[in-house]
């Protein structure tokens, strides 16, 4: 697994003058995605075998319902990628995860019987065709993408089941410019029902500039008509807009990068509501040699009154969630009154192999959470939280991955609705540790 890492930041003016000045060199079709240029001997069969043994308490709270586990999650691919025709292409990929003995015996009270007559989890993963006309390629099927940072789609791969979609999407590759559109069926729920279904569609816009600078500019349609949580509340559908823009890139030693997304639209809660919420990302950093040192805010926007009509929690569905707030999982889904992550972050090479290639990578994080809009009676920090990434790598296809956090919480942490925490609670540190081998071939 190619770990998640952040472009860093310097100020959103000087990127803009750098958008308008800086020459263009070759554009690039978004990594993960059907349109990336294969590799030499990409065709033909491939996987992947990655175990992750982990031991979690993050419960955060000190009850008997909240236990530390110990356990070995199992991910294994096999694909196949070919071109039957000119201008065609074709990927099918199986995947199957599971926990190292959920294998359930059959019959239940035979023990031995443990792996007859199961493959719930094995599943497609990609099963797609392309077709290329000049520097435009579609492809229709199942399928990963990732797009620009990955904070608003990405592919997930740190999950032991990573994330695909269904449908068909198109990019269009030509100088400077790319262009990527997309319409997914993300979940429908009951094939002969006229409203019961997730659909996603969009734009992204990439332009390359000189010296490694790049700008983003996308919208997306997100329509659900299936209930759901959304910033707390109980959702019957919404229909909501993204729109979202930005800069990066490299100034000699110092290094910037600077997102935003704007959500807006209309929901149901059992009365129409507004959206109106926003995501925001900064980095500034600066390049050592083979080291990196970042400093980071990301902000997701909350809702300080649920009881008005207007919904100013913003929504992430499909961001890359590990690596962005903190490893810890608290925050994959965005509690109702937001977060605000002061964060600082580095990346150091401390054995260099052959041809200068890092052998051993040493990845820490620190993150200060808040509330980004809470009643004044709890607007008091979520927390700290502490984490540490070892990367080993053993060969080109071949790494391991040793690493852990601790979260802290603080006199916010009962704002934790996604958690499910309460007021009364006695709250105590999480932890998480973790040895993920994996394994490419």
């Amino acid at each position: 697994m190619k770990s998640i890492t952040t472009v860093p930041i310097r100020t959103p003016a000087i990127a803009a003058v750098l958008t308008i000045f800086a020459g263009p060199i070759a554009a690039a079709p978004p990594g993960e995605s059907p349109f990336a240029p294969p590799p030499p001997a990409a065709f033909g069969f491939s996987g992947q075998l990655r175990t992750r043994t982990e031991f979690d308490q993050k419960a955060v709270r000190d009850d008997d319902a909240n236990k530390p586990f110990l356990n070995t999650f199992l991910r294994s691919r096999l694909a196949y990628s070919g071109a039957p025709f000119e201008r065609t292409g074709i990927r099918l990929e199986i995947q199957d995860s599971r926990y190292m003995g959920s294998e359930p015996s059959v019959p239940a009270t035979n023990p031995a019987a443990a792996s007859v007559g199961n493959s719930k989890g094995m599943d497609l993963l990609q099963g797609y065709a392309t077709l290329k006309e000049g520097p435009v390629t579609a492809a229709l099927g199942r399928q990963k993408l990732s797009l620009g940072s990955g904070r608003f789609l990405s592919t997930l791969e740190w999950s032991a089941t990573s994330r695909s979609f269904d449908g068909v999407s198109a990019n269009y590759d030509a100088g400077p410019d790319n262009l990527t559109a997309l319409a997914y069926l993300v979940r429908d729920s009951a094939e002969k029902a006229v409203d019961d279904h997730l659909l996603l569609t969009g734009l992204f816009y990439n332009r390359k500039l000189a010296d490694g600078h790049q700008a983003d500019a996308f919208m997306f349609y997100d329509q659900a008509r299936l209930a759901g949580s959304y910033g707390g509340l109980s959702v019957r559908n919404y229909d909501l807009v993204y729109a979202g823009e930005r800069l990066a890139g490299r100034l000699g030693q110092f290094v910037y990068e600077e997102e935003f997304i704007w959500q807006t639209g209309e929901l149901s809660a059992g009365r129409n509501l507004t959206s109106a919420a926003f995501q925001l990302a900064l980095r500034a950093g600066a390049v050592l040699g083979a080291h990196k040192v970042n400093a980071g805010l990301d902000i997701m926007s909350g809702d300080d009154d649920p009881s008005d009509d207007r919904a100013t929690a913003y929504r992430a569905s499909y961001y890359f969630a590990h690596a962005y707030f903190g490893w810890m999982d608290y925050f994959v889904v965005n509690p109702a009154y937001g977060v605000l992550d002061i964060r600082l972050d580095g990346d150091f090479a401390c054995v260099r192999g052959p041809a200068g290639a890092a052998r051993v990578q040493v990845k820490p994080q620190y993150h200060f959470f808040l509330p980004q809009n809470a009643p004044a009676a709890i607007d008091e920090p979520y927390g700290q939280e502490a984490d540490l990434e070892i990367q080993i790598t053993i060969h080109p296809k071949a790494n391991i991955h040793f690493g852990g956090g601790i979260f802290l919480p603080g006199d916010g942490a009962v704002a934790l609705a996604a958690a499910g925490l309460g007021p009364d609670q006695d709250y105590r540190p999480g932890y998480n540790l973790y040895v993920m081998p994996t394994f490419n071939f």
